[in-house]
């Protein structure tokens, strides 16, 4: 079974807002999912999203495929970071406390208002 990180459609139409969920590849787009991850609302300015980081990171560890669009999101929100960092340090190139102290610095320097 191949997972998916995906989004999956709700709210009005015209207006939709988006789940961003794990689900089995052969489900349908606003079917069955296994765990949601979080939100994404493309009708304010900036684009809102509220996620669940070490969820999300999670489930990229153990091999689950984010679509372009959640990949994107994911980018945006320091997901990918966090899973790029965690490899470094299972592999041995970072410590425990590097890998924190980069990923403040880059939350800092993004949020920093």
């Amino acid at each position: 079974m191949s997972v998916k990180i995906r989004l999956k459609k709700i709210g009005k139409k015209h207006k939709p807002i988006y789940h961003i969920v794990v689900a089995d590849s052969r489900s349908p787009r606003d079917g069955k999912f296994i765990e949601k991850l979080g939100t994404y609302n493309p009708h304010t300015d900036p684009p809102s999203t509220v996620l669940k980081i070490q969820n999300s990171v999670y489930w990229l560890m153990k091999g689950a495929q984010p679509t372009d669009t959640v990949k994107s999101i994911f980018s945006k929100n320091g997901v990918l970071l966090e899973k790029h960092l965690l490899e470094g340090v299972r592999k041995g190139g970072l410590t425990k406390e590097e890998h924190k102290i980069k990923f403040h610095t880059w939350y800092k320097k993004k949020y920093k208002s």
